[in-house]
């Protein structure tokens, strides 16, 4: 499941697939290496890691959400124009890669305002200011500082889902207002019920990318968690780690999505193996893969196939949804024949619908390449010259590189502006392209 794809619906027993499919891949992992379990990080400072990272992850999720229904719902009230130009606005935000809002937010924060980040810039006060309360606060913002900046990756989309779920949700305003019922009664009572069981899936649906967005955070916030030393693992090769990365991030995905499903509001659970292939953290194994194989141009195949697995459960049931509805059965009564019932009523829609999803790969091809490079800067010379090019300043892989970034940002803002305006162009048209009956 990846940002901005069709809605799908979740297999059974989520949590359950997503722990035993952790543990697959990093079972995985260890036969293709010929490693076994022997961490350098011990256990107990690992669950720490992890622990820690679980915090940072329901902090990010639950601030996300609050944003995202706080303003979807507010440009609900606005009217369907500006409703329109807020879900534009949060595909705009979920286009911008990663790397660039957490350098932007340490070179505003540390660079230009001077403010403190824990576990980069600790705050410091003078020797009769401190008191029992200040580990305490120093703790608090260690933790919020990644949170807040994986909210503001994880927002965006979620603006787009409450708005777009809000659409496909039955629109009892008009029998509510003919009842007499207020309308912020209308909204934040009956609109949200409505709402929830779609809200909790698409929060699920967070859960699968937001591991991958934590890495980055983490390792360029240097704080002590599971990410950053997952992206330590990543940029060593180290299997063992990347192997206990993999199964320890589907303990935590599990026990997230265990706790989402105890919000009110249930949906019927996708019982085909599409849906079970698609919802697993493909991102994060692609570049665990990627991280692990010698340098080659068939990498990005990697990278490109976790885009296809993570997306194809939407597309298969957007596609089943439009099939459903066409008047095949008619055509056949009328006595049509299957190769004009084809050409007819289905190939239009068929080729509509290829192009779309080959344009929303392509943008999602654009981002989770600029996560792998951010993450492993040798990629970088796996691109052709005009790529490299654009993608080079999100590579900030030594201390003269972040430096120089929190100096000027302004390279980096230009290539993640270059890359967000691309990646919106092509999932606009998609959406534009893509076939809707109803």
């Amino acid at each position: 499941m990846m940002s901005l794809q069709p809605f799908s619906l979740p297999p059974r027993w989520l949590p359950l697939r997503l722990l035993l499919g952790g543990m697959i891949a990093a079972g995985v992992v260890l036969l293709f290496r010929h490693h076994d379990w022997n961490l350098k990080t011990p256990m107990s400072e690992f669950a720490l890691r992890c622990g820690s990272s679980l915090i940072v992850l329901a902090i990010a999720l639950l601030l996300a959400l609050c944003i995202g229904v706080f303003v979807g719902l507010r440009a609900r009230q606005m009217g369907p124009r500006m409703e329109r130009f807020i879900a534009l606005l949060g595909r705009a935000l979920a286009c911008v890669p990663v790397v660039v809002l957490v350098w932007g937010f340490i070179s505003g924060w540390i660079g230009r305002l001077g403010w403190p980040v824990e576990s980069l810039m600790p705050a410091q006060f003078p020797d009769g200011q401190v008191s029992r309360q200040v580990p305490l606060a120093h703790a608090i913002w260690n933790f919020l500082a990644p949170a807040l900046v994986l909210a503001l990756a994880l927002c965006g989309e979620m603006i787009h889902a409450v708005i777009m779920s809000g659409r496909a949700v039955l629109d009892l305003d008009f029998s509510l207002r003919a009842r007499g019922v207020p309308t912020a009664s209308r909204l934040w009572r009956h609109h949200l019920s409505q709402l929830r069981p779609l809200l909790r899936v698409r929060l699920q649906s967070l859960c699968l990318i937001a591991p991958v967005y934590l890495i980055i955070i983490e390792d360029a916030l240097h704080f002590t968690g599971w990410g950053e030393g997952m992206a330590q693992s990543l940029r060593a090769g180290d299997a063992p780690g990347i192997a206990f990365g993999f199964a320890s991030v589907g303990a935590m995905l599990s026990l997230l999505c265990a706790c989402l499903q105890l919000l009110p509001g249930r949906l019927k659970s996708a019982g085909a193996l599409v849906p079970t292939l698609a919802w697993q953290p493909w991102l994060l194994w692609a570049l665990g893969m990627i991280a692990l194989l010698p340098a080659s141009s068939l990498l990005w195949l990697i990278l490109w196939t976790a885009v296809l697995l993570s997306g194809c459960a939407g597309w298969h049931q957007a596609w089943n949804h439009i099939e459903s509805e066409l008047p095949i059965d008619a055509a056949r009564v009328f006595g049509a024949s299957e190769l004009m019932i084809w050409r007819r009523h289905i190939a239009v829609l068929q080729f509509r619908m290829l192009a779309a999803w080959i344009c929303t790969v392509f943008a999602q091809t654009l981002l989770c390449m600029a996560a792998a490079c951010a993450l492993l800067p040798r990629l970088i010379e796996e691109l052709n010259e005009p790529l490299a090019k654009i993608y080079r300043p999100l590579t900030i892989a030594s201390v003269q590189d972040a430096a120089q970034t929190l100096a000027d940002p302004t390279v980096l803002l230009q290539s993640g502006a270059c890359i967000a305006l691309a990646a919106l162009c092509l999932i606009q048209v998609s959406r534009i392209v893509q076939p809707r009956l109803s």
